[in-house]
């Protein structure tokens, strides 16, 4: 479901957390899993090939996404309830908007119960209803996201609306009708939402993202670069320039984790994803633990097994059917 379908598409299912590449219309995304444990997320999905469409997820595991997002297409991202997610940076907030570019570079860190509703529209066509919306001809929009609180009542009918939406449209994108261009409904949630960001101030952007969050994507980007390293905390502190505990903090607030524990579910997700094409490329389990940095093989199963509830080797013989 990331790539855009050639004819109307419809779904309403459950998501284990190997399906949640494919939460998010015109964003293939790479998942990793951040905790043990999962119950099934929830999405209900309308796609056209007309490259608009609308999510309504409810996430009920914690995960990392990072992705590039179409370059053609803006989102606009209604939180229902944020449960201490983010999404580019920003601190989400229930009865928050969040205005996605195109072309932006989407990191996201999930929380469980996190849940809202996305609607996915060509550039040209929120250009125009921003137009109507601010009075006059915009040259350019936003190149970056943004967003802004809504009051509990405009939120609450930004809500309704689109469900409400949402089950019309999925009747017709099961009888394989949905238009080319967005229909008259959707535009006109659209230009409610446009209402709300050229009446009210920025909430925050990705580039005025926390001092902590700025900390914890950097120690990120040196972990995913250095996952085949050992990497102690005290290398990881000197490499950012933070002291241990500005370290943990960071990474606190952001993933909900420790940095320790953030290292141990990057290489398990690691891990896992050339588990699934072992066979094809000759590798074996234990090839593949020492290639994530793992120094601890029967360790390392105990916590394979505790994150996706199977062995690694059960993960092994599984790909090697499909």
């Amino acid at each position: 479901m990331t790539a855009w379908p050639s004819s109307p598409s419809y779904r309403d299912v459950l998501l284990g957390p190997d399906d949640l590449t494919s939460a998010a219309s015109g964003l293939p995304v790479k998942v990793d899993r951040l905790s043990a444990g999962w119950l099934p997320s929830r999405i209900r999905q309308i796609q056209s090939p007309g490259k608009w469409a609308l999510d309504l997820p409810e996430f009920n595991c914690a995960f990392r996404a990072n992705g590039g997002f179409d370059s053609g297409s803006v989102a606009l991202v209604a939180i229902e309830r944020a449960c201490g997610s983010t999404i580019c940076g920003i601190p989400l907030e229930d009865d928050l908007v969040l205005a996605i570019p195109a072309g932006t570079s989407v990191t996201a860190t999930v929380r469980p119960g996190l849940t809202y509703a996305v609607a996915i529209v060509p550039t040209s066509t929120w250009m125009e209803i921003q137009s109507v919306a601010a009075g006059m001809v915009l040259e350019q929009i936003s190149d970056r996201p943004t967003a802004v609180r809504l009051t509990a009542g405009e939120a609450q009918t930004i809500r309704s609306q689109m469900k409400s939406m949402a089950d019309h449209l999925a009747t017709a994108a099961s009888d394989s009708v949905l238009p080319k261009q967005p229909p008259g409904a959707f535009v006109e949630y659209l230009g409610v939402v446009a209402d709300a960001f050229a009446g009210a101030d920025e909430t925050g952007t990705a580039g005025s993202a926390s001092h902590h969050f700025r900390q914890a994507s950097a120690a990120e980007d040196f972990i995913r670069t250095h996952i085949r390293e050992d990497i102690p905390i005290v290398r990881l502190c000197k490499e950012i320039g933070v002291s241990r505990r500005q370290l943990e903090y960071a990474f606190r607030t952001t993933f909900a984790v420790t940095p320790l524990e953030f290292i141990r579910a990057l290489r398990l997700n690691e891990a896992r994803r050339l588990l699934t094409t072992a066979r094809a490329n000759g590798l074996s389990v234990t090839t593949i633990a020492m290639d994530v940095g793992v120094n601890h093989l029967g360790r390392f199963a105990a916590n394979y097994r505790l994150f996706f509830g199977e062995s690694p080797k059960e993960t092994l013989q599984r790909a090697g059917r499909s």
